[in-house]
């Protein structure tokens, strides 16, 4: 049969967490689904339905009979159950009038939503274990040795349920059950927690600061802790001797339940995790394609020489013989140059030629190009600082 599917709506995150943790405990393989508002909620219904929805009235958008009136159109035989922290007559009126399974009060008892998820779900309620008869003498003196030892105003043994099995001392002020309840609620988070972190045997400390009261929970196994209790003026310098002393008592007290023979594993909270399923084998890679042509090689990089700086001489030690430098390489010869061509002689053709183009230079054209050259480079300036060649002479510039 497929995973029954439950739907949890609640804006507080401590409720949607008590509320998964006692579903857990059934031992079913529920799909629990959290949400913190009624937008989300008709999201989920909308997207893969609910066997169950637990939702608050109060919530941010939409309220949760709005919900409920919602999810009746999209599905009349969706059982619903209705919690409120602060519920009127006309809300429980309404809520009847939706057809709804319960409409529960905070803080909600486990011991009571348990058997109503379970008639919604269209299974056999189990009947609630009674609370294990824990008035040993052993147990009862370890919690008032704790209690005087730091001083607190009560220490509690309290199960899972938020149901108080044993006391030292008591606290009056203030309305105790609904505290048990978030706290107990935080300390269940705490272990998934530690089981997330494969803590085997955890040993949390969870602390709660108030103004009247600070609270320290400490976890005794999977299914138990002790709540020590102290005036909110000195809880929170007691973390000290709590996590040395008040961790010490919750390891004591484990063994002397398990001397009891109180059931102290959970089947569902530590089956075996399932072996990953092996990894597939990679497949071969696609041969690759050959490339038209072969890029040439790169040509290497010249390879860097470091040379070691000389050593300093040491003062006062005979200087080393300089070496002496090697000959220089012999200069290599010069290349030679290559043979010279053989002059080919002039033909007999070739003569021929070069007397027809002598005959058409006459001689009259030459002279006139010469003239014509003389006109263009005389000058009639004359320097007068410029001697002629005969004075150079006579003074002795000019060599003969």
């Amino acid at each position: 049969m497929p995973a029954k599917r439950i739907l949890l709506v609640d804006d507080q995150r401590s409720v949607t967490s008590l509320l998964r943790s006692a579903l857990e405990t059934l031992g079913r393989d529920y799909i629990i689904v959290e949400v913190p508002s009624g937008e989300e909620a008709l999201l989920e219904i909308g997207r893969g339905g609910a066997d169950l929805v637990v939702l608050d009235v109060r919530l941010p958008g939409i309220t949760g009979l709005e919900v409920a009136r919602r999810a009746r159109r999209l599905n009349s035989k969706t059982p619903l159950i209705l919690i409120s922290g602060a519920a009127t007559a006309q809300m429980e009126q309404e809520a009847l009038s939706l057809g709804v399974l319960a409409f529960l009060k905070k803080p909600i008892s486990v011991d009571m939503f348990l058997p109503l998820a379970q008639r919604a779900l269209g299974e056999q309620a189990a009947e609630p274990e009674p609370a294990p008869d824990l008035d040993q003498p052993g147990i009862s003196e370890r919690l008032s040795t704790l209690r005087r030892d730091l001083g607190a105003d009560a220490v509690y043994l309290v199960d899972m349920q938020a149901r108080v099995n044993m006391r030292a001392g008591d606290i009056t002020r203030i309305d105790l059950d609904p505290v048990l309840a978030e706290v107990m609620a935080s300390m269940s988070a705490s272990l998934k927690v530690s089981r997330l972190l494969h803590g085997l045997i955890p040993a949390n400390v969870v602390f709660f600061d108030g103004d009247d009261f600070d609270i320290y929970a400490a976890n005794v196994g999977q299914f138990f802790a002790i709540v020590i209790i102290f005036n909110g003026d000195r809880g929170a310098g007691q973390m000290g001797p709590v996590m040395r002393y008040g961790r010490q008592c919750a390891d004591d007290l484990l063994n002397s339940l398990v001397m009891l023979g109180v059931k102290m594993d959970d089947p569902v909270a530590f089956a075996p995790r399932p072996a990953p399923p092996a990894a597939k084998p990679a497949a071969a890679p696609p041969p690759a394609a050959k490339p038209a042509t072969a890029a040439p090689a790169r040509p290497a990089k010249p390879e860097l020489i470091y040379k070691a700086a000389p050593a300093r001489p040491t003062p006062g030690a005979a200087p080393e013989p300089k070496p002496v430098p090697a000959p220089p390489p012999a200069a290599r010869p010069a290349a030679e140059p290559p043979p010279a061509v053989p002059e080919k002689p002039l033909t007999e053709a070739d003569l021929q030629a070069l007397d027809e183009a002598l005959a058409k230079v006459k001689a009259q054209d030459a002279n006139a190009f010469w003239d014509a050259f003389n006109q263009d480079t005389e000058t009639d300036d004359v320097r007068t600082d410029a001697i002629t060649f005969e004075d150079a002479e006579k003074m002795g510039l000019v060599k003969k």
